[in-house]
């Protein structure tokens, strides 16, 4: 299973219009999620614009539902569940509406990338959220294990806040995976604000079988 940086389809097929769409939808919504915690919304306005995103579900309602990523991969003109895990897993997808912005690149069992924290992502004032970091690292260090060819699950995850990692700028992340057997590899990682690192992790995954997932039926 290999997560890419960038989009792995072909320009102009369905698969690749389908995922710049969501894409731009998915950035309307994460500025909307900005807006409405930024903004001193009036009651009256609030009740309004309440209205409004009602009417919004439900016309999504209306149309065609999935039940998670296996069914969105088994769909016609979505691309591989390697995809559209990409694009919607929880977390960090690129087409998922709650993710910050995310990007990144992958090497030799190693993975950089970068992150900007939104202030949707707010914990301590003008800082980014613990509870953030440690899944955008825990996020990262996965696709990491995934990098080796072996799908896994963090068996134990160990985070140290080193400093406050600060809003609407561009922090750094890096991760790398070592095999420790044939069971389990181990991945650390760090965050960065220029040169100040304000996150370290470290974790252990344990290989599972892509079939209990679904993935080798999707």
């Amino acid at each position: 299973m290999k997560l890419a940086a960038t989009h792995a389809y072909t320009p102009g097929s369905p698969e690749s219009d389908y995922w710049q769409a969501r894409n731009k939808l998915a950035v309307a919504a994460r500025r909307l999620n900005e807006k409405l915690v930024s903004t001193d919304i009036p009651p009256s306005l609030a009740s309004e614009l309440a209205e409004q995103i009602e009417s919004l579900s439900s016309q999504l309602s209306a149309l065609n539902q999935v039940t998670g990523l296996l069914e969105m991969g088994r769909r016609p003109d979505r691309g591989s569940i390697d995809n559209v895990m990409g694009e919607l897993v929880a977390m960090a997808g690129r087409s998922h509406p709650c993710a910050p912005a995310l990007t990144w690149q992958e090497g030799t069992n190693r993975i950089t990338g970068t992150v900007v924290f939104g202030q949707a992502f707010e914990g301590p004032p003008g800082h980014t959220h613990g509870g953030w970091v440690a899944g955008i690292l825990d996020h990262i260090m996965g696709m990491t294990h995934v990098r080796t060819g072996h799908p896994g699950m963090t068996g134990g995850l160990s985070i140290r806040y080193l400093k406050p990692t600060p809003l609407n700028e561009t922090i750094q992340i890096n991760a790398e995976a070592t095999e420790l057997d044939a069971r389990r590899t181990e991945v650390k990682a760090t965050m960065k604000w220029g040169e100040v690192i304000t996150a370290t992790a470290e974790a252990i995954f344990v290989r599972v079988d892509s079939a209990k997932f679904g993935f080798d039926a999707a």
